[in-house]
């Protein structure tokens, strides 16, 4: 049975603007049912001088498209021009009918050049994480700060080599931008712990050290390392989306997967890299760890900023 449409106004969404927020697509479609417009699309202000191209090999001098050289104005000073940014597109049900998006009684939706996101080619993706870390929605639960970090030894906070000395006694190198990552945590409130696998057993002697020079606990876990995690989680009264878990190859993917933030160094192997949230710039035992406590603490700022906005809210009504 087909039931009868009762769609009146179509919106197209671009999944390449991670910073779109619900209040831009609320107030475009109020622009349809409370102001009688039959089309929508965003636009982002921009401050570019154009200048005409001219192909390789002419003989006709470029032109100014938007400017006067010889009274050339401050950015500052110039009202910038209207630009689309593909964020999202809204028609009426009658309009698509006529097989037109825009058209009719049309109007642009102006957004703020912080959540005017595009990613279109690879070179896009770093800024747009930041920006997302900063302008994106992450929906209407408040973000949850992480309280424990675990971090795999080897292969994240070292690079995964031991090295054997004359008399057989085994050394590890350990970057101190990684150990100053671990401290910065350490001073927000996040617990850090620092564990060794079964497969990768750690002598008392080393793990010691470790622990001296991080002011951490290292733990040797069994092949069973999501039961010992969750059982360490249990002892704190913990939930998954409070721990962040740093691993780096196959037996780390369930916790990986579980704990509400993950990384794993940029050399990581692949089976890892898909079950991780974050993938680290940078190699383990050359500040991995450093940068997954940054991007930790930034979300924790985040979260923070978010709970003050929240408190405002409810004061000022």
């Amino acid at each position: 049975k087909i039931l009868p449409c009762k769609v009146d106004v179509i919106c197209h969404i671009q999944g390449t603007s991670p910073c779109l927020h619900p209040f831009h697509l609320k107030e475009a479609l109020e622009m349809i049912t409370k102001q009688g417009c039959q089309s929508i699309f965003s636009v982002v202000r921009r401050h570019h001088f154009r200048w005409q191209e001219v192909k390789k090999g002419g003989s006709v001098a470029t032109q100014p498209l938007n400017l006067d050289p010889s009274n050339r104005p401050r950015r500052q000073d110039w009202d910038g021009e209207l630009c689309e940014n593909g964020s999202f597109y809204f028609s009426t049900r009658a309009l698509i009918e006529e097989g037109v998006l825009q058209g009719g009684k049309w109007a642009y939706y102006e957004m703020l050049p912080e959540y005017s996101v595009d990613i279109d080619v690879d070179i896009d993706w770093p800024v747009a994480e930041q920006r997302v870390l900063r302008f994106g929605y992450f929906g209407l639960d408040k973000p949850e700060v992480v309280r424990l970090l675990l971090c795999n030894v080897s292969g994240c906070l070292t690079d995964g080599r031991v090295l054997i000395s004359d008399s057989g006694e085994g050394m590890v190198s350990v970057n101190t931008r990684d150990t100053m990552g671990i401290s910065m945590l350490q001073r927000e409130g996040v617990e850090v712990i620092l564990i060794s696998s079964g497969e990768d057993p750690m002598t008392k002697a080393l793990a010691d050290k470790l622990s001296q020079r991080t002011g951490s606990e290292v733990r040797q876990l069994s092949k069973d390392i999501q039961c010992e995690v969750k059982a360490m989680m249990d002892d704190r009264d913990l939930d998954w989306k409070e721990v962040a878990y740093m691993g780096n190859d196959a037996p780390d993917v369930d916790c990986l997967n579980l704990a509400g933030l993950s990384a794993v160094p940029r050399d990581a192997p692949v089976v890892a890299i898909n079950a991780a949230k974050y993938s680290c710039h940078n190699a383990a035992g050359l500040g991995a760890v450093r940068e997954f406590s940054e991007h930790i603490l930034l979300l924790k700022k985040k979260a923070k900023s978010q709970m003050e906005q929240d408190r405002i809210h409810r004061n000022t009504f």
